[in-house]
């Protein structure tokens, strides 16, 4: 079963005394409409709305309060439940503006009835019809590709999840899951794709749906352009956003394009907020609060790792890695970490950052950038010798840190090292496939 973590989400959320309604966000195909049915479909009181359908969006239209709303809903599906056992599931809601205000109704005169609500390109369509979210009576969870550990679940290997489960994992087992890591990285996360696999699907089958994927995409784009212009410039930016992953970008020219920076600017902030890729934002700071500088070209990650080897002409199964940071010139691994650094905090939209320090004859770079309680932690995707990250050493030199952490094909290790003034920091090797647990082992490392 796929997206076993948000459904965890969805009961402690159902279940909170001081539950409000939820928007669940993600981008297109990511399983948003499963998970909710997953969680909620089998109980009596479930009602679906699909708002994309001329026929549902009728009833919002119609002036009714809101319990006469909810009432007719009940009446129209056979629904007999108590209203505090009931579920309202309201999908794409971004099809109707009505429907986006009778949340805040909803919320105030049926306080009882569980309202989840889910949509794509949301900011987008907010802006263009100057709508607003009622401010302060909402939950928001966002939802990524499958991770990893939802993989293995899928897969059947509670084994591997147990022993992931210890912290420090034990190292005997470091090479056999990371060797599951790599064929879950390349496949990646969509859940069409995980599906198909699981179902016995050929490599020809997968790269249809892989295809398919990103048609999908790429039709959604008339949906957010203001004209047929910005839907060029859009188009071409998410076409040829795969072949600058892991790379700092330049507005001006992006993709060897003649669209100048503003045009370009506009059109990957609105994938961005589509989740269709991810901006991570050059930042020089070395304590909290962690603070961008947008002035910097940021660097740019796509969706998910297996859509983006697809689209890079990567035939999975004959790639025979064994070290992620092999792959297309280490972005396979830079993708994949800032994918499980996106996804980790479910309610806020995803922050990437990396830290740049730009002195003259004194630059340096660190690949991501984030808090942890009181400190800030510089982390780098790299393989091998430890006295090779220099920028990591510059990082330690300018700020009171003394920790930072590196992701590579190797052992769960703490080295302690010396800057070249003799400052000492410890510094956290972790297997790539710990993106996901890294507050856990920095806990562990702290504690």
């Amino acid at each position: 079963m796929f997206q076993r973590d948000i459904v965890e989400y969805l009961g402690r959320w159902h279940g909170s005394r001081f539950r409000k309604p939820l928007l669940l966000r993600g981008a297109r195909q990511c399983g948003k409409t499963s998970a909710v049915r997953l969680f909620a479909g089998g109980m009596p009181g479930y009602m679906e709305v699909n708002l994309e359908a001329p026929g549902e969006k009728d009833l919002f239209r119609r002036g009714l309060s809101a319990r006469e709303l909810l009432s007719a809903l009940k009446l129209s599906r056979g629904i007999t439940a108590a209203t505090s056992e009931s579920i309202l599931f309201m999908d794409e809601i971004q099809e109707s503006p009505d429907a986006i205000g009778y949340l805040r109704f909803l919320a105030e005169e049926i306080p009882e009835l569980a309202v989840i609500a889910s949509g794509s390109l949301l900011e987008l369509y907010l802006a263009d019809m100057n709508l607003e979210f009622p401010v302060g009576r909402l939950e928001h969870a966002f939802m990524y590709p499958v991770s990893f550990e939802e993989y293995l679940r899928a897969i059947g290997r509670d084994d591997m999840l147990e022993v992931i489960d210890e912290v420090p994992i034990p190292s005997y087992s470091i090479p056999v899951i990371y060797r599951e890591f790599v064929k879950y990285s390349i496949l990646g996360g969509m859940p069409e794709i995980l599906r198909a696999k699981l179902a016995g699907a050929e490599l020809e089958d997968l790269t249809t749906i892989y295809s398919s994927l990103m048609i999908s995409f790429l039709d959604d784009v008339p949906k957010y352009a203001s004209n047929r212009t910005m839907a060029g410039v859009i188009r071409h930016c998410l076409e040829t956003a795969p072949s600058e992953t892991g790379n700092r970008i330049t507005y001006a020219g992006f993709g060897g394009s003649s669209y100048r920076s503003r045009e370009v600017g506009e059109a990957l902030r609105m994938l961005e907020k589509a989740l269709l890729i991810h901006l991570a934002y050059a930042s020089g700071s070395v304590a909290p609060p962690i603070r961008e500088n947008r002035r910097k070209s940021p660097k740019l990650l796509f969706i998910d790792s297996g859509l983006l080897m697809h689209l890079l002409g990567a035939q999975w199964e004959n790639l025979g890695i064994d070290d992620l940071n092999s792959a297309f010139r280490g972005a396979l691994a830079e993708q994949c970490i800032g994918q499980s650094i996106a996804a980790a905090r479910r309610t806020d939209f995803p922050a990437l950052r990396f830290w740049t320090r730009d002195k003259r004859g004194s630059s340096a770079e660190v690949d991501f950038l984030i808090q942890h309680d009181e400190r800030v932690i510089p982390i780098e995707v790299k393989s091998g010798a430890t006295g090779r990250l220099r920028s990591i050493h510059r990082f330690i030199e300018d700020s009171d840190q003394d920790i930072a952490v590196r992701f590579y094909n190797g052992a769960v290790e703490v080295d302690t090292l010396r800057t070249q003034s003799g400052r000492e920091f410890r510094l956290l090797n972790l297997p790539h496939f710990l993106a996901g647990r890294l507050h856990d082992y920095l806990d562990w490392l702290i504690g």
